[in-house]
């Protein structure tokens, strides 16, 4: 007999919904939202996807070190004795030493969220967000579609779940407006205070309303693109001129599911010491 508080049956979908879980449940996600008219088991199908993609995220990051920077100083400052530095700078008679520090950095994602983003796909960019957010920290999220959406301002402090939490339950709609993504990414990197403020841009390149997004690109102290999916030529040349007026690179994702490892490599390839 059910209990009071049990959700209402529903049948065709009970049994499937109840054999999804990790991976299976991120990726499945979008169509269970249509399916599932009881918003308990919405929720249930949810929390199930977000922890899926926070496990692999976990499993692809625990080889990989977060960013750090050396810094010099004088000693007894703590560090490791610099032995190159202090017998170039002997009139000072100073002893130099160097420690390690995380990477102190910025980063605004700008994600493509049109209405091609369904099913796996959303979950492939959640995961690749988490992994940045992971290994970098302070990362504020901006979606677009025809319009953008700031999902995670800048010096907003929310959990991992709620940031991937966020970049699921964005409606993939409307058309491909790269110029306005980059127009209010840059203006929330403007309000960060670090030295170091970059900007990842997630597209295809292939916009469809909107204005050049290229102009927009040279506001950013620097922006990296990751170029989605198969080679589109007009798509392409738009990455390069971004990065290019961005003063960044463009790294190639050729399928969705190649993203989340070519943003665990990018956060070691751009934010070297």
């Amino acid at each position: 007999m059910a209990t009071r508080d049990a959700p209402p049956a529903l049948p065709g979908t009970e049994a499937e919904l109840r054999a999804l879980t990790g991976w299976e449940a991120a990726k499945e996600l979008q169509r269970f939202k249509r399916k599932l008219p009881a918003a308990l088991y919405r929720q249930l199908i949810l929390d199930r996807a977000i922890t899926g993609i926070l496990e692999r995220a976990r499993r692809m990051v625990r080889h990989t070190a977060r960013p750090t920077r050396a810094v010099g100083a004088v000693w007894p400052s703590p560090g490791e004795f610099d032995v190159e530095r202090t017998v170039d700078e002997w009139r000072s008679a100073e002893l130099h030493v160097t420690r390690v520090e995380p990477r102190e950095v910025d980063v605004v994602a700008v994600l493509d969220m049109s209405l091609s983003m369904t099913g796996e796909k959303i979950a492939l960019i959640a995961l690749a967000t988490a992994i940045l957010r992971m290994k970098l920290e302070h990362v504020a999220v901006i979606a677009f579609d025809t319009h953008a959406h700031r999902l995670v301002r800048a010096g907003e402090n929310v959990t991992l779940r709620e940031l991937v939490r966020r970049v699921l339950e964005v409606p993939a709609q409307g058309y491909t407006n790269i110029e306005e993504g980059l127009t209010v990414a840059a203006r929330e990197l403007a309000l960060c205070r670090r030295r170091e403020r970059v900007g990842i841009l997630f597209t295809d390149g292939c916009a469809n309303v909107g204005g050049d997004p290229v102009p927009i690109a040279g506001r950013f102290p620097r922006l990296h693109v990751v170029h989605l999916g198969h080679h589109n030529p007009q798509g392409a040349r738009t990455c390069q001129a971004m990065a290019a007026a961005g003063r960044g690179r463009v790294l190639r994702a050729l399928t969705y599911q190649d993203l989340p490892d070519v943003v665990r490599s990018a956060v070691q390839q751009l934010f070297r010491t």
